[in-house]
């Protein structure tokens, strides 16, 4: 039990340290492309190519981790990303920005399905939804800090957060090295080899609809983090101290609920219920954005969306851990590609939504989560029972 709170508060330190690295270079980022001659649309292209590697590279690794253990492949994850960060801080060329970003996106998603898949091997059923729901703390943590973080640092030289973010990650290594054992159990029955053909039947996987929630999530949460600052500006003349306060404060709020109260709702309500109400929930905050003419009702309404997924993220995490059987890391990692996939198509369309009018992208956002909600609910339904099986099953 000690040692299992040893790890666990190595991997919150690690992904605490891994969203910091991604939330610094937010507010550094658009400048160090104009640095380089490049404009609005090498930008986009820029944080696209992050999450398409992430979408490719994410099950190749959960499935490695299944295969050689957890703890190799969150080594080669946690070291590459501070050297993508460093080689990123000592680029001169715009091509080189480019690599490290591939390198980053490929060496990242080694270590956040892996390291949700470590909290699931060594976390009782019983409280595995709130295993989860700390480590999402510690990302909705470095989520907060990051982007203040590179703004501070940015003032002394653009290149400066790259470097303390590469380090951060690098100094994570010794301590996971030292004190993470390998938490991959192996049993009689071999994960199940990856294939193409596996991929290209992906709708009949047995978790697919549990992946459609994932790309559900992110893909609202993406077109409402690229249209938000310009529908605040446009509809209430928010500014960046503003913006900043209030992401701040929202950031606060994910990591109070999903440290403290979504164990507590899965354990009594269960993780398909707890699911289903958290999509309706971001869903009518996302609607009622729709109305909102004063600053009260845009921090009510941005509050309520960001609660909704607040739960949603660690327990739909939970569900697909406990339904996954002996292929935890391939299934982390096909949730990560899915997220990935609603990361890179997201900002896209909802940009182009906003362009037609600003209460249309948060409409489709909406309207995206009630037919999930509506279409997966049958199914969701059975996952429970599923899960209860497993977990009785296992010695």
């Amino acid at each position: 039990m000690k040692d299992n709170r040893k790890a666990l508060a190595v991997l919150f330190i690690s992904l605490f340290l891994v969203m910091v690295g991604f939330g610094i270079i937010m507010p550094i980022l658009p400048f160090y492309v104009r640095y380089y001659q490049g404009n609005a649309a090498t930008l986009g292209f820029l944080m696209s190519t992050y999450a398409i590697m992430q979408f490719m590279f994410a099950p190749f690794w959960g499935r490695l981790s299944d295969r050689i253990g957890r703890r190799p492949v969150l080594l080669i994850g946690l070291s590459g990303y501070g050297a993508s960060f460093i080689v990123f801080g000592f680029a001169n060329h715009l091509w080189m920005l480019f690599a490290a970003r591939i390198i980053a996106g490929i060496v990242s998603s080694a270590t956040l399905p892996t390291a949700m898949a470590y909290v699931s091997d060594i976390t009782s059923s019983e409280k595995l939804a709130k295993g989860m729901g700390v480590m999402g703390a510690a990302m909705s943590l470095g989520i907060i800090l990051g982007p203040g973080l590179g703004g501070a640092l940015g003032h002394y030289g653009l290149s400066l957060p790259f470097f303390v973010a590469g380090v951060l990650a690098l100094l994570t290594l010794p301590f996971a090295y030292y004190f993470l054992p390998e938490s991959r159990v192996h049993s009689g029955t071999p994960a199940e080899k990856p294939s193409w053909r596996s991929y290209l039947t992906i709708m009949r996987h047995r978790q697919f609809p549990l992946f459609a929630i994932a790309l559900a999530a992110s893909f609202t949460m993406s077109m409402f983090e690229s249209t938000f600052a310009l529908f605040s500006a446009d509809r209430l003349h928010f500014g960046p101290r503003d913006l900043g306060i209030m992401f701040t404060a929202l950031g606060i709020l994910g990591v109070a609920i999903q440290a403290g109260l979504v164990g507590k709702a899965v354990n009594r309500f269960g993780d398909a219920t707890v699911i289903l109400v958290s999509l309706l929930v971001s869903g009518l905050g996302l609607i009622c954005m729709v109305q909102v003419m004063s600053i009260p009702l845009l921090w009510l309404y941005t509050g309520i969306f960001s609660a909704g997924n607040s739960f949603l993220r660690p327990s739909l995490s939970t569900l697909i851990s406990k339904t996954s059987g002996n292929e935890r890391g391939g299934s982390m990692g096909l949730m990560q590609s899915f997220d990935s996939l609603g990361r890179i198509v997201g900002p896209v369309i909802g940009g182009a939504v906003y362009e037609l009018h600003m209460d249309y992208t948060f409409a489709l956002g909406a309207g995206f989560l009630f037919a999930t909600t509506l279409l997966v609910r049958p199914r969701l339904r059975q996952y429970p029972q599923t899960a209860v099986a497993e977990a009785s099953a296992d010695p």
